[in-house]
């Protein structure tokens, strides 16, 4: 097959996160395809459509495994991305990277088999599959200083939050900007004296979560990473669907100590970014007042 159509659904998708200059990149990466065609030997399948950030593309090594490709303008992203995947060669939890080309903003990784993402499951995981997720990454990372401290991811998560009072006028009724505003400052003040640092996925939502089937588990892709406290990764495991503060909690007091959490941290961790969930979740199509619920009442706790 050949280089698939960069076509007007995936053009559309980027240019929601970069705005109308991305198309002038997306015009020229029909040549940088081609070029990696014959330098990484690749055989072609089709298009990703999921995600906002890259170009991704099913493929194969000549004679070899099936991979993914990954392509975007945001090249020091992406370079941070391909450290914190090799860090994680000796896990089964993360996908090898086999080959990247940080000038092009190009990656190279393993497909996932089934690859299904957890946000598309009908069930919630089991403790043990999220805690040998969670802790095989933090015991495989390497600390390094490419990778900034989680108190800018922080910022930029809740700088990005803010979206949602431009985009519904009532979302300021549901979580009050000022109390948005204190779950950062809470989330800063958590960042700020954690003990322990490790290297943080950054980014583990149910999204960038795949199903690597009964001997690897969960897989996590797509990392944000930076290096903080080790519940920072469980935020949102422990919120997805959760439908009140009861079972928040005892998604708490279960999941810390197997991490190597504490979970009055993990609590507080969870309180500091309920609001921002609040919003999203808001926002999603059939979502109802009872949904939300748990997480304004979280958030208040602030």
């Amino acid at each position: 097959m050949s280089i698939p159509e960069l076509d007007e659904e995936l053009r559309a998708r980027l240019e929601r996160r970069y705005g109308s200059t991305i198309r002038a990149w997306l015009d020229e990466q029909r040549a940088v395809l081609h070029e990696l065609t014959g330098r990484w030997d690749l055989e072609w399948g089709t298009l990703v459509r999921r995600g906002s950030m890259s170009i991704v593309i099913r493929c194969r090594v000549a004679d070899g495994p099936r991979a993914v490709l990954k392509i975007t303008p945001d090249r020091d992203r992406l370079a941070r991305e391909a450290a914190a995947l090799s860090s994680w060669r000796t896990t089964a939890h993360a996908p090898a990277v086999l080959a990247v080309d940080e000038s092009a903003g190009a990656l190279l990784l393993e497909e996932i088999e089934p690859g299904t993402p957890l946000v598309e499951s009908p069930a919630y995981p089991s403790i043990e599959a999220m805690s040998a997720l969670v802790s095989s990454l933090h015991g495989a990372g390497r600390r390094d200083p490419r990778f900034r401290p989680v108190a800018a991811r922080i910022g930029y998560l809740f700088d990005s939050g803010r979206k949602h009072y431009e985009r519904r006028l009532e979302a300021v009724e549901l979580i009050p900007p000022a109390l948005y505003e204190r779950g950062r400052r809470l989330a800063l003040r958590l960042a700020a004296d954690a003990a322990p640092s490790v290297l943080l996925h950054g980014d583990l939502t149910p999204v960038n979560i795949l199903d690597g089937g009964a001997e690897r588990g969960l897989v996590a892709v797509d990392p944000a990473p930076c290096l903080g406290d080790p519940a920072f990764d469980a935020i949102d495991l422990v919120l997805w669907r959760a439908k009140d503060l009861n079972a928040i909690a005892a998604r708490v007091e279960e999941l810390a100590p197997s991490i190597d959490a504490d979970a009055g941290r993990l609590l507080d961790w969870c309180a500091a970014f309920a609001g921002m969930t609040a919003l999203e979740l808001a926002e999603a199509p059939g979502t109802t007042a009872e949904d939300v619920e748990p997480f304004v009442a979280l958030a208040a706790r602030t």
